[in-house]
């Protein structure tokens, strides 16, 4: 059996996914740090034994050519064909291809995240029995197939096809994926001669097929689906994806330390009790009296250059040094219990960041720091990184608390635009997830400030007017970055 070549189509504009796909092709947005694209290629590769690839590119297409090139670094071989004429859709963009395949081919479409798939079983179907092959799924939420394709199938042929349908039969569901014999480009060409506005819908074109002795099969494909197409659908692949394998990341504690926390072995042996850390690093100042009773504690350190000696800048350096899959923030004082590491975690599966937050008044312990003033201005200034950053779907009341997670995927893609050096440094750390069009809850915190150290080193007008600042600035900077 002669191998498969893979076409992916990735011209069309997106607009259903705006705002996140104005400066990004919809299937180059990503499930925990990975293209779809690049995951629909893996499947290809992997699945189906598939080398050769076609992408069909139009809208932003050099985003596209830039990351994937000749597609080596990938083990395919990847081959560009634009469509200069979005507006003829779907059909279109699969007939341009008729040049660069003879033989049967599949399509998976740009936009569709796969889960746990059974593509690999496409390559045992049987489906150079007939002109076309569909995979399609059993979902038991009706409206998943109002918003894709209905499909009824009589035995393993397929005898009807709805784009959209108002009403809903059975419990089939038409997915992106398609094998196709090269005839189909005949039929293609002859359905466009028929059409004045040069504009085929692809799935009733496919339904008339059906409706003719041309043998249209079904394949039953397996897993998890989602169709990427605005912030929820998105949200749901990242989720998906990351719930199925979660227990394997590896999660590292970075602690701040000024450098004489004599209770640092307290705040370590409390995180480390709970079985979900894998590895606990401190970072320190150049000059510290603890480093020793960090080593003692199991834990490791990480010591900055003289020149770095702010929150903001230590941060980010220690970050770039240790590993994990995920990475979460804390300080030596322990005025984050332990008790809260969960939370995080439990809400990093639907996030791509979470923040804590020290305003809830019935989790600040008695003694903390978190009152008056202090509470109000923390407030004040998430209102306003809210009000700011409003169709960003982030919703605040603390910008400066320092307990949080971040995938290693997100601080990747955000470490670049991390130019913070003080205690705004967690502002901006927020303001860039979101500016990535990523998703960053906020979740109350129990808080108790065991230490002086902090609050005299940063809770003062200063780094109030830092955090100011630095929200005005960055709103302004993305504003201007959007007009080019």
């Amino acid at each position: 059996m002669s191998k498969l070549t893979g076409l992916i189509p990735a011209a069309g504009k997106g607009v259903r996914a705006r705002p996140y796909t104005e400066m990004i092709p919809k299937g180059m947005l990503d499930i925990n740090g990975v293209p779809n694209i690049q995951r629909n290629i893996s499947l290809m590769r992997d699945d189906l034994g598939i080398e050769d690839i076609c992408i069909v590119v139009g809208y932003l297409g050099s985003q596209i050519k830039d990351y994937f090139g000749d597609g080596r670094k990938f083990n395919v071989n990847i081959r560009y064909i634009e469509n200069k004429f979005l507006e003829r859709g779907l059909a279109f963009s699969i007939l341009l291809a008729r040049d660069y395949i003879d033989d049967y081919f599949c399509v998976i479409l740009s936009d569709e995240c796969y889960i746990n798939s059974n593509h690999h079983e496409l390559t045992s179907f049987p489906y150079k029995k007939s002109l076309a092959t569909c995979g399609t799924m059993s979902v038991d939420d009706r409206e998943l197939i109002k918003q894709n394709y209905s499909v009824v199938v009589d035995n393993d042929r397929i005898v009807r096809l709805t784009e959209k349908p108002c009403n809903v039969t059975n419990d089939i569901m038409g997915s992106g994926t398609f094998i196709f014999s090269a005839e189909i480009f005949d039929f293609l060409e002859k359905a466009f001669s028929q059409k004045k506005n040069g504009f085929v819908e692809f799935i009733t074109f496919l339904d008339k097929l059906c409706q003719t002795d041309e043998q249209i099969l079904n394949f039953n494909l397996t897993g998890t689906y989602v169709n990427i197409n605005d912030r929820n659908s998105l949200n749901l692949a990242k989720y998906y994806e990351r719930r199925k394998q979660f227990n394997q990341n590896i999660i590292s504690m970075l602690v701040y330390s000024e450098g004489k926390e004599k209770d640092i072995a307290f705040t370590i042996n409390r995180y480390r009790k709970l079985n979900l850390i894998h590895q606990i690093f401190v970072i320190l100042p150049h000059d510290n009296g603890i480093e020793k009773i960090v080593l003692e504690c199991g834990a490791s350190s990480i010591t900055c250059p003289p020149e770095v000696q702010l929150y903001g800048e230590k941060i980010k350096y220690a970050m770039g040094k240790m590993p994990g899959d995920i990475i979460m923030l804390c300080e030596a004082d322990y005025s984050f219990p332990s008790r809260d590491v969960v939370k995080l975690l439990a809400y990093l599966k639907e996030a791509d960041m979470v923040v804590g937050t020290r305003t809830t008044r019935q989790l600040i312990e008695q003694g903390a720091d978190m009152r008056g003033i202090v509470r109000f201005a923390n407030v004040m200034l998430a209102k306003l990184l809210e009000i700011l950053w409003w169709n960003f779907e982030g919703r605040f009341t603390d910008v400066g608390c320092t307990f949080r997670a971040i995938w290693r995927s997100n601080f990747n893609k955000i470490k670049d635009r991390l130019n913070s050096k003080g205690p705004e440094f967690s502002a901006e750390m927020i303001i860039e997830v979101l500016s990535s069009r990523d998703r960053v809850i906020e979740i109350p915190v129990n808080y108790f400030n065991r230490s002086q150290l902090m609050h005299i080193k940063y809770q003062n007008p200063k780094t109030f007017f830092r955090f100011l600042f630095l929200i005005l600035k960055k709103r302004l900077q993305f504003f201007i970055l959007k007009k080019k």
